[in-house]
């Protein structure tokens, strides 16, 4: 009787498990179905696209560009200071002027040095009243000797006098030259041709010894210091150009590359350059500008938006419109595609010039999709509904 109702059990639990079975498989082909039916429903939509959804595939000229950011600085400029202590006075110029080299920009008022002339001359006039007297004594002494009045060792003393007499008047003089010369110093004119950029010191303030008074830059000579990575320095060529920005507005400026500084700042690791602006340019000396610099053109077949080109596990690949539908073609890109290269990409293999690519997301697009094209009449009765690009 147990064994009977053992085999009664187990007969039940075969009839549910085959049950339990039967049902996964036809859940299971229910699944398969729905998403066969999904597929087909998906299929049957048409993706409409606008004019910015598809790219033409063509040849184009690809750049490769360096992102450049620097400050404007002047390649001549200088700082006029005052040799002398003193006040300043008999200012003409102003920050802002344009002055020409060796116009005068002021007058620094040395107490000091005007005691110094005046000492000189005293010494100076001391010294050539002696050397009179000296000469005149010579003379006298040059005479009696040569009548046998006087000894040849008095004559000596009498011609060393007098040298010495001519050799302090010399040195009273060149004295009196330097004194000349320090007090031409407190005129302070222009070493160059230029804008003042800056005066540090008011009329009537006084002016120490060595003090920057004036600054001058030539904006003829406007550069961008550009502070480039060490490994990209092999890339520079002299000329190149680059397309600068003014941070604070839309202002555009292109400069050309004039100078590469040999060396390496050792915590940045980067290499100075210096790029020459335009000689009327608009851009103030001190404005912070960035930009591109334009490294290498290429002229290449085929090229393709940089956002049209899809990569997964099996490589490149785009997708194309073909009859109506969309198409993934496998592509293999050429050479030399850096990040930095632009907008467009050059394709090597896998696509022709006259291709209309597509630019949206891979997500959007199913293999054998009906796509409406820009200016094309899709939708009606009996035709398959219509979904905006990225809709």
């Amino acid at each position: 009787m147990q064994i009977k109702r053992w085999m009664v059990v187990a007969g039940a639990l075969a009839l549910v498990a085959a049950g339990v079975g039967g049902y996964a498989a036809f859940a299971a082909r229910g699944a398969a179905a729905k998403k066969a039916d999904d597929a087909a429903a998906a299929s049957n939509v048409v993706l409409s696209l606008s004019a910015a959804d598809v790219a033409t595939a063509g040849p184009a000229t690809l750049t490769q560009s360096l992102a450049v950011a620097g400050t404007v600085d002047a390649a001549r400029q200088a700082v006029v200071r005052s040799r002398h202590a003193g006040f300043l006075g008999h200012v003409s110029k102003r920050a802002g002027d344009r002055v020409q080299a060796g116009e005068r920009l002021a007058v620094v008022d040395s107490e000091e040095l005007r005691l110094r002339i005046a000492e000189r001359e005293a010494a100076l006039k001391q010294a050539q009243a002696a050397l009179t007297v000296a000469e005149s004594n010579r003379t006298q002494q040059r005479s009696l000797a040569d009548r046998g009045f006087i000894s040849k060792a008095a004559l000596d003393s009498t011609e060393s006098a007098f040298v010495g007499a001519r050799s302090a008047f010399e040195a009273a003089r060149t004295q009196m030259e330097i004194a000349r010369a320090a007090l031409a110093e407190t005129t302070l004119t222009a070493p160059i041709s230029g804008i003042i950029a800056k005066r540090s010191v008011e009329p009537g303030e006084r002016v120490g010894a060595e003090m920057a008074v004036f600054t001058l830059l030539d904006p003829a000579s406007l550069e961008v210091v550009v502070p480039v990575a060490a490994e990209r320095v092999a890339e520079l060529k002299i000329g190149q150009r680059a397309n600068f920005r003014l941070d604070a507005g839309d202002a555009a400026v292109s400069a050309t590359l004039a100078r590469i500084i040999p060396t390496t700042a050792s915590a940045a690791r980067t290499v100075e350059t210096r790029f020459a602006l335009p000689p009327d340019t608009s851009v103030p000396a001190g404005a912070f500008l960035s930009g591109q610099l334009r490294l290498s053109e290429q002229a290449v077949p085929v090229a393709v938006p940089r956002l049209a080109v899809k990569r997964d596990v099996n490589g490149s690949h785009v997708w194309v419109v073909l009859d109506g539908r969309v198409r993934r073609v496998p592509i293999k890109l050429a050479p030399g595609n850096a990040e930095d290269a632009g907008a467009l990409v050059a394709v090597a293999e896998g696509l022709t010039a006259g291709a209309r690519v597509l630019t949206l997301r891979a997500s959007e697009l199913r293999d054998g999709q009906q796509v409406s094209m820009p200016g094309e009449r899709t939708g009606g009765q009996g035709k398959p509904p219509v979904v905006a690009a990225g809709g």
